[in-house]
């Protein structure tokens, strides 16, 4: 490499490590891993392999567009062992080839070099999950591809057997625990910028088994989705997408305050003819937390925030960004009736779960999706608590604590990790197939700011104030990822 990462890119923790590797048996340096942990730990990770050849990177372009690393994490009888491996995409191999960036923006094919012209620039950096036998890892802007669970090669991009004819997948499909169904759609399906919405229900071989076509209202981000036994839920967010604003290089999404929380609601096996379209007041509809229904009704959790939550990476048409930590974040459940002609959702239909911090992430039982459920989990920031370095400057932290709700008592409680700590995904394990809601371990990695070091801490799901039941130690920097998923052992090969 004869050109080195921008400052943007390479201070800190989060500079690109760029490491493919394993290390088998990590270190446990406080405390023991339970023996009945059995299973896998996965996180995508965004890790630019080479530096943009743009003098100009964007927050996003540093934080979001880099090539997707899976990491993994096999535990079984209280030992942990290590893996990473870059996705092999058709990107990722088109300037491994060349020796350099060839794409230097997040989601702009206008500035890609010319060399790539409509060749596929997806990163799959977001999300990685497990389904019909294949780890699938995705980012919303292209393809997933398919991984071999045990190695983590790449097998190729996944398209259900042609079946799939979106242009890209989400980052968020939601399982059925009862059917095996991956329910899963792309936005922008027939091209950035677009307003095209596909939809498809996987079955658990893998197989489309229904498929619809519609328009959303307006082009704008949809990140994440929720599902109950008869419906599926997408929320799109209030970030608009602009084909023209791409061309004048300008970011990929802006905030927009006024626009209303749009839910698009229809039935499991619907149609685009039976797609209704609800709203409800302005305001920041962060991730999904699950759905189910209730009386005839259904039941939607999600994460609120009184503000650009995104902002330092998606600013307004001002230009106005947001510090982290600086909107209001609540859980919050809106009670949508489908068979209403009332499309417009007032403060009747919403109430407020849990409020008072800055957080986002939220994971549940998994066993419970689509059913209702009583806990959350998730990771926050206490600004008050942070450190300083020598200038006085508050450490650069994401979350510091993790924060477990009960949504039917109103009770939650928390641990905090340190003040040069910043935390990374967590997910919840229960402590056995058959343990009640809740009765588990939490899985999560946290960052030594100071010291640019990262280990691995088990917690106790219903007793996060005790603390770690373990600290693991990892031999490298685990720089900042994006979503982590939990597949129980009894999933995964021999």
């Amino acid at each position: 490499m004869t050109k080195l990462f921008p400052p943007i890119m390479s201070r800190g923790i989060d500079t690109p490590s760029r490491f493919e590797g394993e290390v088998f048996d990590l270190e446990v340096v406080e405390g023991e891993i339970p023996k009945s942990i059995d299973g896998l730990f996965v996180q995508a990770v965004p890790d630019q392999q080479f530096p943009p050849e743009d003098t100009y990177v964007s927050p996003m372009d540093a934080s979001a567009h880099g090539d997707g690393m899976v990491r993994a994490l096999r535990f079984r009888d209280g030992h942990v062992d290590f893996r990473s491996r870059y996705v092999r995409t058709e990107r990722f191999l088109l300037e491994r080839a060349a020796r350099r960036s060839l794409f230097p923006h997040y989601r702009n094919p206008f500035r890609d070099d010319p060399s790539v012209a409509g060749r596929d620039r997806t990163t799959a950096n977001t999300a990685v999950y497990l389904h019909a036998g294949m780890l699938l890892a995705s980012k919303e802007d292209g393809p997933a591809y398919a991984l071999d669970p045990v190695t983590l090669d790449t097998r190729g991009p996944w398209r259900a057997g042609g079946a799939i004819d979106s242009k890209t997948w989400t980052a968020h499909p939601k399982f059925d625990p009862v059917s095996g169904e991956m329910i899963g759609f792309g936005y922008a399906a027939n091209g950035e910028c677009t307003r095209d919405l596909a939809y498809y229900v996987v079955d658990r071989e893998g197989r489309v088994v229904h498929r619809a076509w519609m328009e959303a209202p307006c082009a704008a981000m949809i990140h994440d989705c929720a599902a109950t036994q008869n419906y599926t839920i997408f929320p799109i967010m209030p970030y608009s997408s602009d084909v023209e604003r791409l061309k004048r290089g300008g970011e990929h999404f802006q905030f927009e305050p006024e626009m209303d929380q749009i839910f698009g609601v229809m039935p499991r096996y619907g149609s685009a003819g039976e797609t209704k379209w609800f709203r409800a007041q302005p305001s920041f509809t962060g991730h999904t937390i699950n759905a189910f229904e209730q009386g005839g009704k259904i039941c939607f959790d999600f994460v609120e925030g009184d503000g650009n939550a995104f902002g330092p990476m998606f600013p307004d048409k001002d230009g106005r960004a947001t510090e982290p930590g600086a909107v209001r974040m609540k859980l919050v459940r809106y009670v949508i009736d489908y068979n209403s002609d009332e499309l417009r959702l007032d403060q009747s239909s919403r109430t407020v779960l849990a409020d008072g911090h800055f957080g986002e992430g939220p994971h549940i039982d998994e066993r419970y999706a689509m059913r209702e459920h009583r806990f959350v989990w998730m990771p926050g920031l206490d600004r008050t608590r942070l450190a300083t370095d020598e200038q006085g400057r508050p450490m650069p932290v994401m979350f510091n604590t993790l924060h477990r709700y009960d949504v039917k008592s109103g009770e939650s409680e928390e641990w905090f990790a340190g003040p040069e700590c910043t935390l990374q995904d967590p997910v919840f394990l229960p402590r056995s197939e058959d343990a009640p809601e809740g009765e588990g371990y939490l899985v999560c990695i946290v960052n030594r700011v100071p010291t640019r070091t990262s280990e691995i801490v088990v917690l106790d799901s219903m007793d996060l104030a005790k603390g770690p039941l373990a600290r693991i130690r990892v031999p490298v920097t685990l720089r900042s990822g994006i979503h982590a998923a939990w597949i129980p052992g009894s999933r995964l090969p021999d």
